[in-house]
Order: C-alpha cells, then sequence, then structure tokens
C-alpha cells in the first residue's frame, strides 16, 4: 500500500481544500494521513477535527504555526515533526500552505521521497501586504527554499491562478512539471440553486482579515445603508483568526458601527448562501477563491475585486461584476448597481451553474490530483 503524507499549516485548510482528494485516494488504495500544525482559528479547527475523523482520516498535529518565526524554536518543532514523518514512511509527499510547503519541502528533500506535489494556493500573505522586518526575512527564506526544492526530481507544482503560474514559471525551472487547475473544486450535490426566496442580505463569507477587503466592505456598507435601509450586509467567518492582519477588538466595534453585521464562522455555509441575493468580496489577493466558486455553484451574483484569484471567477461579466481592488467608492457603486438592478442578478444567477458544472466540479480537481500521484510514482 503507497502512503501519502499531505502537510499544511492546519486542519481546516486541508478539511476545505483537500480532503476530497485525500479521501478519493483512499478509495484507490493509498493510505493517507495529515500533519499539520496549530490552526489559526480555534472554532474552525474544531469543525475540521470534527469532520475529518467522520472522513476517518489520521491527522498528526504539531506545535508549528502559520506566523512563527522564531527560528531556534521552529528548529526543535521540526525536528519532531520530521521525526513523525519519517516514521510514517511516504512515498508521497502533498504539501500546501507557506509553512507546510517548507516543513513539507524540506522533510521531502532530506528523506529523498519518492514524489512530491507542491500545491500554492495563492502566494497570500507575504505577497500581498506591508511586512515587518521578520516577515521580510520569512519572504527571502521561502523563496529561496523554492529554488532549492524545485530541483528535486519527480516534484510537481499546482498552481490556481494565471499570475501565480507566470511567477513561477520565470523564475524556476518548472518545464513540465507544473499545472494550473481552477481551484480545489465544488461539491455540486451541496453548491447549488435554490428556488427558495432570496433575502435582501448582501453576504462576504471570509475570515476577518483586513487583506480580504473587510474594512472597504465596511465603508461600502456605510453608504449604501443610507440608500437602502431594508438591506443588510453580514460578514461570515472567524472573529478569532490568529494573524498579524486580524482587527483589534475596538477596530471589530468601529466596523460593527458603519453597519455591519458579524456572524462569525458557521459550517454550513451553503445554508447562509441561498439565503442571501449578492456575495461580495473585496479582497486584495487570492488564489482562487473557494468561496466565490461556491457563489457561482449556487448561482449567487457576485462582486469582487478586480484581481487574480477573484476575476477569474465573474468569467467575463457572465456570473458577476469586477470593483477596484481596496477603493470603497468603486465597492459600494458596483454593489448599487446589483442591488436596484433585479433583471441583472437574475441573468448573472443563471449563468452560474452552468458554468460550475464545466469548470468548477470537485470531481474535476480529484481526478486531476489522483492521475498526477499514479503518474508520479510510476516515474
Amino acid at each position: 500500500m503507497k502512503k501519502i503524507a499531505y502537510i499544511t499549516n492546519h486542519s481546516s485548510f486541508f478539511e476545505s481544500h483537500i480532503s476530497p482528494i485525500a479521501v478519493s485516494a483512499k478509495a484507490k488504495g493509498f493510505k493517507v494521513k495529515l500533519f499539520c500544525g496549530q490552526g489559526g482559528s480555534k472554532i474552525m479547527e474544531k469543525y475540521a477535527k470534527k469532520t475529518l475523523k467522520k472522513k476517518n482520516i489520521d491527522v498528526s498535529k504539531h506545535k508549528f504555526t502559520a506566523s512563527g518565526i522564531n527560528f531556534v524554536n521552529e528548529f526543535f518543532i521540526f525536528l519532531n515533526f520530521f521525526n513523525s514523518v519519517k516514521k510514517y514512511r511516504p512515498d508521497i509527499i502533498h504539501a500546501a500552505t507557506p509553512k507546510g510547503i517548507i516543513y513539507g519541502g524540506l522533510t521531502s528533500l532530506i528523506l529523498k521521497t519518492k514524489c512530491t506535489i507542491i500545491f500554492v494556493s495563492g502566494l497570500g500573505f507575504l505577497f500581498s501586504n506591508k511586512l515587518n522586518f521578520y516577515e521580510k526575512i520569512v519572504k527571502i527564506i521561502y523563496i529561496n527554499f523554492s529554488k532549492l526544492l524545485f530541483k528535486k526530481k519527480n516534484l510537481h507544482l499546482i498552481i490556481e491562478n494565471k499570475r501565480d503560474l507566470t511567477y513561477y514559471k520565470n523564475r524556476f525551472d518548472l518545464e513540465g512539471r507544473i499545472k494550473l487547475l481552477n481551484g480545489s473544486g465544488v461539491d455540486l450535490n451541496k453548491f447549488k440553486p435554490s428556488n427558495k426566496l432570496k433575502k435582501k442580505i448582501v453576504l462576504m463569507p471570509s475570515r476577518v482579515l483586513k487583506e480580504k477587503g473587510v474594512t472597504e466592505f465596511s465603508k461600502a456598507t456605510k453608504i449604501l445603508l443610507k440608500k437602502h435601509k431594508d438591506w443588510r450586509f453580514i460578514v461570515l467567518g472567524s472573529l478569532d483568526y490568529g494573524k498579524s492582519s486580524s482587527y483589534t477588538k475596538k477596530e471589530l466595534q468601529e466596523l460593527k458601527n458603519d453597519g455591519l453585521i458579524f456572524l462569525n464562522y458557521k459550517n454550513n455555509i451553503s445554508f447562509y448562501l441561498k439565503k442571501c441575493s449578492i456575495v461580495c468580496l473585496p479582497s486584495y489577493r487570492e488564489g482562487f477563491s473557494k468561496t466565490l466558486s461556491e457563489a457561482v455553484a449556487c448561482g449567487i451574483p457576485i462582486v469582487t475585486s478586480n484581481i487574480h484569484g477573484c476575476k477569474e471567477l465573474v468569467f467575463n461579466g457572465k456570473t458577476g461584476i469586477l470593483c477596484e481592488p481596496k477603493n470603497h467608492v468603486s465597492l459600494s457603486n458596483k454593489l448599487d448597481k446589483l442591488i436596484t438592478n433585479k433583471n441583472l442578478r437574475n441573468f448573472l444567477s443563471k449563468n452560474g451553474p452552468k458554468i460550475a458544472k464545466k469548470k468548477l466540479d470537485v470531481k474535476i480537481i480529484v481526478n486531476e490530483n489522483i492521475s498526477l500521484y499514479f503518474k508520479l510514482l510510476k516515474k
């Protein structure tokens, strides 16, 4: 029995983005195990733990965190992690998220693992935020480590959008070893159109982080509520995410004063999607937004930033509208356009599910990954 070691920063990312692949791999005869660090959100990790237990996926949790940069501590944490993976003796290492890629990649080099898959779900925080001194050091380490890792034979890179694809192609020799996929896919049995009457709700399904555009959404809400007092503007996502770009309690209260409603993280996001009329994500940078993919599959019109990882989900104006990134006035205007034009919302709603069936079905993503496992093992 061939073994796969999945390595990520935290179990909640694995559960939402990779677990369908792992479940399929088990059905194909692979033994799978997740090695992960401490989660950024307690509520998200609690749900992931419960779900992965139901899926019968073995989890080995370690002390590393996504934001940890104390190099002495990281060394000892890595040793413990490395010994755990070494004992498991995987044939394939499938790593995702920055710390997961560093830990998983380094382990694959030392153990000379037969096959390595690196899943880059967007270049993320290190490439979309202002960095402090230590974060700049981490970014330099990440880039230089990538140069070393990508020299490894039988390694394959999976990318989610064209901008990131260009970035890696221009900097590293990955000829024939890099693949572009449309995100992590959507379960179309779960995320599908609903015939129920939509409520006057603009929903932002996202972790409450500054780079997700929560501030811009708040400012746009303040403008729109003056004109559309019967509409509600809701943020659905974890409030406890441990990151330097999280909001303080005082900052959150100011956002609420603008009229935003915060519902915290919910594990049944499809329930909330089917109730709202518009989904909004004014993010600064994404890999390939999973929440927007789910909204498109449900036939919910979207308003999102004109950036890679988001604009791909608009499909040339067939499923939503683009706004200028980091611009609350532009965001307000685009939302206002959809709020006041029900016919446009209906037009965008009809296109989404058809496109999702062709391009966003999780089965497509799962099959691509499973095929890659067999291809690399054959080599």
